[in-house]
């Protein structure tokens, strides 16, 4: 029903947040640690860590979220293979991992950027194809003739018309706190050109969220009443995440078949690529071992290691794609809001609070996610605002219970040296502009 749409409205008010509190600081922080690549190292310059210790425990839980991410894409991938071509699951994911890698492998970081830009119009496009489609066919789009359905179209009631409970809407809250500890966001505020391009870039970013998530969310609403008048609701019904598959197989030629499913492959790999290359950065630079073996090396073979780990952990995430699989929404919401509790609140203290220390920022990590590791391998506990404790989105809790244990960590042990405290007031009190020129 509609009150899906909450999953979309807290992304979106998120993202906002995330643009307007971390965009400009977190890039002017990156000049000021001397052009720092990634977040992990981020954080390392930013609490004057000389041990190595924050920047190798946040590449572990880069590395070890980044895993489950790539994961959802390949199933994801490999769920049109199997539907579409009766391709079984294990070759499914072979030809989506080969497919997404391979791009990935040639061009880096710019041929990602770019590539997501294009996918971009190809989600948006088909979306809009099979909205007026859907809306077009239907003989009683916005009808509930089905009984149970009372409450379709209240975004305050599930689909039955019973009121929604806190507890479905602090989880919904999940997906959107996640925003702020994604990493490849993060890491595209790090590389803007310049604070100039940030009110454009986020401009831009929001009016294509709000377009997709608005046409996503009429894509199941209309999909309901047009799939029950072609008889294939059963079929939607059994495994609701191959909908956008089953629509286009009943009601479209087989061209426009193969048009609209380019955008379910554009949506895999606009994700899957921008996580793998996040990875292999993430290993290549910020795990010691291989930090140091890297730069024994010169330029070019540096970033051979850099592609080999791609295809090591791209790899591994098939593997497990094979063997363990799971719904691509159930892996998307731990590593998405695992991502959110580990690195929301640490980023956020460590852009804002000059008291803030290593200590803080160590705590903030780790318990971040072992919270919300915790949430997501339980199930059922006790009654929590009308919901099972334990199904809750693993990022809600996990977020806002990380920032007081950061607090404590930090207010219990030594201020920051001065250097940091420096650095802070460069950044956020001195008022230089900090801009880097273009080129």
């Amino acid at each position: 029903g509609i009150s899906a749409v909450w999953i979309g409205m807290w992304i979106l008010v998120s993202m906002w947040t995330v643009w307007v509190l971390m965009a400009k600081r977190l890039r002017r922080y990156t000049l000021a640690t001397t052009d720092s690549l990634t977040s992990p190292e981020f954080f390392e310059r930013r609490f004057g860590d000389h041990t190595g210790t924050l920047r190798t425990v946040a590449a572990i839980i880069t590395i070890f979220f980044v895993f489950f991410y790539v994961s959802s894409g390949f199933i994801a991938g490999a769920k049109l293979l199997e539907n579409i071509f009766n391709v079984h699951h294990p070759q499914a994911v072979a030809i989506t991992a080969i497919a997404v890698a391979s791009y990935t492998l040639i061009g880096g970081f710019l041929a990602v950027s770019r590539t997501d830009v294009f996918q971009a119009f190809i989600m948006l496009g088909g979306f809009v194809i099979i909205v007026v489609t859907l809306f077009s066919l239907t003989s009683d789009p916005f009808g509930a003739r089905t009984p149970g359905t009372e409450g379709f179209w209240n975004p305050l009631s599930d689909v039955g018309g019973s009121l929604l409970t806190p507890f479905y809407i602090l989880s919904t809250m999940g997906f959107g706190v996640g925003a702020f500890g994604a990493q490849r966001v993060l890491q595209r505020f790090m590389a803007i050109e310049s604070e100039a391009s940030i009110k454009p870039s986020r401009n831009m970013s929001m009016v294509w969220m709000a377009m997709t998530f608005l046409l996503s969310v009429s894509i199941g609403l209309f999909a309901y009443h047009a799939m029950a008048e072609a008889g294939a609701l059963d079929t939607v019904l059994n495994d609701s995440e191959r909908l956008y598959y089953i629509i286009v197989e009943t009601l479209f030629h087989p061209v426009v078949i193969g048009l609209l499913l380019t955008a379910v492959v554009a949506a895999v790999m606009s994700t899957a690529d921008s996580q793998l290359l996040l990875a292999s950065a993430v290993a290549t630079d910020d795990l010691p071992f291989l930090r140091r073996f890297a730069y024994s090396l010169k330029s070019g073979a540096r970033v051979w290691l850099g592609r080999g780990l791609l295809v090591v952990i791209g790899s591994a995430a098939a593997i497990y794609s094979i063997y363990f699989p799971d719904s691509v929404a159930n892996l998307v919401v731990f590593a998405w809001g695992g991502m959110g509790a580990a690195f929301g609140p640490v980023t956020l203290l460590a852009l804002y609070w000059r008291r803030f220390n290593f200590w803080g920022a160590l705590a903030a990590m780790v318990s971040g996610t072992l919270l919300a590791s915790l949430w997501g391998a339980l199930s059922g506990g006790p009654d929590f605002f009308g919901g099972p404790l334990w199904d809750m989105n693993p990022a809600t809790l996990a977020f806002f219970l990380t920032f007081p244990i950061a607090y404590v960590a930090t207010m219990l042990t030594a201020r920051p040296a001065k250097e940091v405290t420096d650095l802070f007031d460069e950044v956020t009190v001195g008022g230089a502009e900090m801009q880097a020129e273009p080129g």
